[in-house]
């Protein structure tokens, strides 16, 4: 039986050569990956896809260190901006310029997309950025927002096809590989609140893992924020304004882990859901 989900990614070599460059494409997803070695970077001249067109672009250098070096970047031409990256940078090897088939990227599209490309970059910590600066967020109206928002997570996917963590989160993927028991996440909607943790139906505990992040305020109606203030001094770190929790914790019951990361009293059972959107509470009843 065919599967809903499967979906074909096309790369086409454009000389011909297996570690040349190349595009990088979902179907009729307009945005397109090109992988240019610099040595063939003068390519950009003559792909009418770059030529003339806007784009945003990540310059990597060699990844076989520890903390590859990257820098990301906008503009409305790749082909003219290159030059002076060739001229002034040194350090990289290879150029990912994302681009939209259908030329529907603006100046304040790609400078928005250049915007989350950076944020999500120096939140997952996987790259060593060399960006002088964080851009400020562009004002878009609202239609174009949800759009370049959609088209990043395209640009997030080619990337990370390609061979690039860039924007991987690669601590919520260690924690995955780490711990082979069934995962349950939760989510505040209204503050920076997000936990990942597993249920042991034996011991009857919650474990919540590390670098789940905890509520930084708590509600009104919240009655437990004595002992949520000593567990926050006890197991957590204040990193960028956000709460982060140093190492495994198992708790009473799924619940207590659930106030303690949203900072509201909260039923664990419904709230704790995994990867399918299933809740706990209803995984337990079906064991």
């Amino acid at each position: 039986m065919e599967n809903s989900k499967t979906f074909t990614i096309h790369t086409e070599l454009i000389n011909g050569k297996l570690e040349g460059a190349r595009n990088i494409y979902m179907g009729a997803n307009p945005c397109h990956l090109y992988v240019i070695p610099r040595a063939e970077i003068t390519l950009a001249d003559s792909i009418p896809n770059i030529f003339g067109q806007s784009a945003l672009y990540i310059l990597l250098g060699p990844t076989d260190v520890e903390k590859p070096l990257a820098y990301i970047g906008q503009t409305t031409d790749f082909a003219n901006r290159k030059n002076d990256h060739v001229q002034k940078k040194d350090f990289w090897n290879t150029a990912l310029v994302f681009i939209s088939d259908n030329h529907q990227l603006y100046g304040d599209d790609v400078r928005y997309l250049e915007y989350l490309g950076i944020k999500e970059a120096q939140k997952n910590g996987t790259f060593k950025l060399l960006n002088s600066a964080n851009p400020k967020k562009p004002s878009l109206p609202t239609y174009r927002t949800s759009d370049m928002t959609s088209f990043f997570s395209s640009i997030r996917f080619l990337c990370t096809f390609y061979g690039c963590g860039i924007f991987e989160n690669t601590q919520q993927k260690a924690t995955q590989k780490i711990h082979t028991e069934h995962l349950y996440f939760i989510q505040a909607t209204n503050r920076p609140a997000k936990g990942c943790g597993f249920y042991n139906e034996q011991e009857k505990r919650f474990t919540l893992l590390k670098g789940s992040i905890l509520a930084t305020n708590v509600a009104k109606s919240f009655q437990m924020g004595a002992s949520r203030d000593k567990f926050i001094k006890e197991h957590c770190k204040t990193n960028k304004g956000e709460i982060v929790l140093l190492h495994d914790v198992s708790f009473d019951s799924p619940s207590r882990a659930s106030n303690f990361v949203l900072g509201r009293p909260s039923n664990g059972w419904n709230d704790w859901k995994d990867s399918d959107g299933k809740k706990l509470g209803d995984r337990r009843l079906n064991e």
